[in-house]
C-alpha cells in the first residue's frame, strides 16, 4: 500500500472531525449547544458521509481516472471547508429567522452537509486505488478507515484542546482545509488554476475575517463555546459591561457602579443574610463574579468554581472580582466530589448560555452537597422561569429531586412572567419560612427524579431552553 496515500486518508479523517467540531461551534453563536444541536449535527454528518459513500463507489464504476477523481472531490471539499465560516456569518444569522428546529437542521445541512459529503467519498476510491487484487480488499479497506479514523481521532484532540482555544474556529477550518488542499497536490501533483485561485480567495476571506476585531473587550472560541465580554450603551446613554457565552448573557454590570443589572443577582442578596462571624459560602458558576462579590460583602469567606478558565480571567479583568475570592478552575461535579469543606450558603449557577448541566444537579450531586451544608445552611438554585406546560417538566423533576434527596424546598422570582424571568430554589435542611417574592404557583406533580443513571433534565429541559433562547434573541438582541 501506498504511504502517501495513507498519509491522505490520515488527513482527510482529520479533515471530518475537525468539519464536525467547528460546525456545531459555528452555530451556537445562533442556535446554542443544546440537545437538539447537538443531534442536528451528528445526524448531517451521518447523512453526508453516508451519501459521500455512495456517491464515491458511483464515481468509481463510472470512470477509470481514479486519481483525477480523487484529487479533484479532495479539492472540492477543502474548498468546502474554507467556506463554512463565511456561510456561518453571512447566511446562518438570516436562517435563524425561520422556526427553531427547522432553523437548526437547514443551518447544520448548508454548513456541514456539503464538505462531509466529498470527504466522506474519498474512502472508495482510496481502497480502489490500493487494491491491486480483489484478496486485498479486506486488508486495504481496513487499513484505511484504520487510518482515516486515526486522523480523526488527533484532529478531534487537537481542535479540542488546542486549535480551536488558541487560534479560533475560523482559523482552525482554514488550517485544515488548507493542509488538505496542500497534501492533496504533493501527492497528486495536479495543477488546477481553477482550485487554487478559488482556494486562495477563501483563503484570504477567511484571513481577513480572523484579522477584523469584534467591538468586544474580549473575545475567545474553545470546545466550551463563544465567550465575549463587551460594553454597551443603555438607557440614558449609560455604560454596562456584558458576559455571554454563545451571545447568551452571563453577566451584565454597571460600570459606574459596578453593580449587576439581573433581578435574579438582586433576589440573592435579599435571601442571604449577612454573616456574623466566620463563614463560607461556595458558589458554583463563577461567571463574571458578581455574586461572588456580593457574598463577600456580606462577609462569606467565598469560594468560586467555574470549568472555563477563560471566564475566571474576565471575571479578575473585566468584573472587578474581589481578590479574596478563591477561584477553582474545575468541573462543579468533581470540585463537589472532593470537597470537605462546610459552607453557609451555597450557590449554583452553571448555566453555560441557556443550558443546565444536568450532572451538577442529579440526587447524587444533591446529597453530596448536604454533606458540606451547615444545618442551617442555605441552597440557591438559579433556573429558568418556567414551571407550567411542558416547559415547566425540568421545573417540576428538580423540585422533586430536591426534595427525595432531603432538602425543604421553595421557589422565588421578582416576576410573574415565565418566558422573561429567572427563578431561584432555596432549599435548607431546616424548616424554611416565609420568603420575600416566594412563588405561590402549582408545580407539576412527577415522580420522576434526576440522577446520576437516569439524567432526565437536558430531555425534560430541552423544550425551555429552546423557548427561553428564542425569547431571549427576540427581546435581547432587537434592541429593547
Amino acid at each position: 500500500m501506498q504511504k502517501k496515500l495513507l498519509l491522505l486518508s490520515f488527513v482527510e479523517g482529520a479533515a471530518v472531525m475537525a468539519a464536525e467540531l467547528c460546525g456545531a461551534k459555528l452555530l451556537a453563536p445562533v442556535f446554542g449547544s443544546s440537545l437538539y444541536v447537538w443531534a442536528s449535527v451528528m445526524g448531517i454528518t451521518l447523512a453526508a458521509l453516508a451519501g459521500g459513500y455512495f456517491f464515491g463507489g458511483w464515481i468509481s464504476e463510472k470512470s477509470n481516472q481514479y486519481s483525477l477523481n480523487l484529487y479533484r472531490i479532495l479539492a472540492i471539499a477543502s474548498l468546502f471547508l474554507l467556506s463554512m465560516p463565511l456561510l456561518s456569518y453571512y447566511v446562518v444569522p438570516r436562517i435563524s429567522y425561520l422556526p427553531f428546529l427547522p432553523g437548526v437542521i437547514f443551518s447544520t445541512f448548508l454548513v456541514l452537509f456539503l464538505p462531509v459529503f466529498f470527504l466522506g467519498a474519498t474512502s472508495p476510491l482510496f481502497i480502489l486505488l490500493q487494491t491491486k487484487q480483489s484478496l486485498e480488499a479486506g486488508k486495504v479497506s481496513g487499513t484505511v478507515y484504520a487510518v482515516s479514523t486515526v486522523g480523526g481521532i488527533f484532529a478531534t484532540f487537537l481542535c479540542g484542546f488546542y486549535l480551536i482555544p488558541t487560534i479560533g474556529l475560523n482559523a482552525c477550518l482554514l488550517f485544515f482545509g488548507g493542509v488538505l488542499f496542500i497534501v492533496n497536490f504533493i501527492v497528486f501533483k495536479f495543477f488546477n488554476p481553477a482550485h487554487f485561485f478559488l482556494v486562495i480567495s477563501f483563503a484570504y476571506l477567511n484571513f481577513q475575517f480572523i484579522q477584523k476585531k469584534g467591538d468586544y473587550l474580549m473575545g475567545s472560541d474553545s470546545i466550551l463555546g463563544r465567550v465575549e465580554v463587551k460594553d454597551i450603551k443603555g438607557f440614558n446613554n449609560k455604560s454596562y459591561r456584558i458576559l455571554t457565552v454563545n451571545d447568551i448573557v452571563q453577566t451584565e454590570m454597571d460600570i459606574e457602579t459596578k453593580s449587576s443589572l439581573s433581578k435574579y443577582v438582586s433576589l440573592v442578596d435579599t435571601l442571604v443574610p449577612n454573616s456574623i462571624g466566620p463563614k463560607k459560602a461556595l458558589l458554583l458558576g463563577l461567571g463574571g463574579g458578581l455574586i461572588a462579590n456580593l457574598l463577600e460583602s456580606k462577609n462569606y469567606r467565598t469560594d468560586g468554581v467555574e470549568l472555563d478558565e477563560r471566564i475566571i480571567e474576565a471575571a479578575k479583568k473585566f468584573f472587578f472580582l474581589n481578590e479574596n475570592v478563591n477561584t477553582f478552575y474545575e468541573d462543579a461535579r468533581y470540585f463537589l466530589n472532593k470537597c470537605e469543606e462546610n459552607y453557609s450558603v451555597v450557590m449554583v449557577d452553571v448555566f453555560k448560555g441557556e443550558e443546565q448541566p444536568s450532572h451538577v444537579l442529579t440526587k447524587e450531586s444533591l446529597e453530596k452537597i448536604k454533606t458540606n451544608l451547615s444545618d442551617s445552611g442555605l441552597i440557591l438554585i438559579n433556573w429558568h422561569g418556567y414551571i407550567s406546560g411542558k416547559n415547566g417538566t425540568g421545573t417540576a423533576i428538580l423540585y422533586n429531586t430536591l426534595i427525595k434527596s432531603g432538602f425543604n424546598v421553595k421557589l422565588c422570582s421578582y416576576s410573574n412572567d415565565e418566558n422573561y424571568r429567572n427563578v431561584l430554589f432555596v432549599a435548607s435542611l431546616s424548616k424554611l419560612s416565609t420568603l420575600p417574592f416566594e412563588l405561590h404557583e402549582q408545580i407539576q406533580e412527577t415522580n420522576l427524579i434526576n440522577s446520576d443513571k437516569f439524567p432526565l433534565l437536558e430531555k425534560y429541559n430541552a423544550e425551555a431552553n429552546k423557548a427561553w433562547r428564542l425569547n431571549y434573541l427576540r427581546y435581547y438582541q432587537s434592541g429593547n
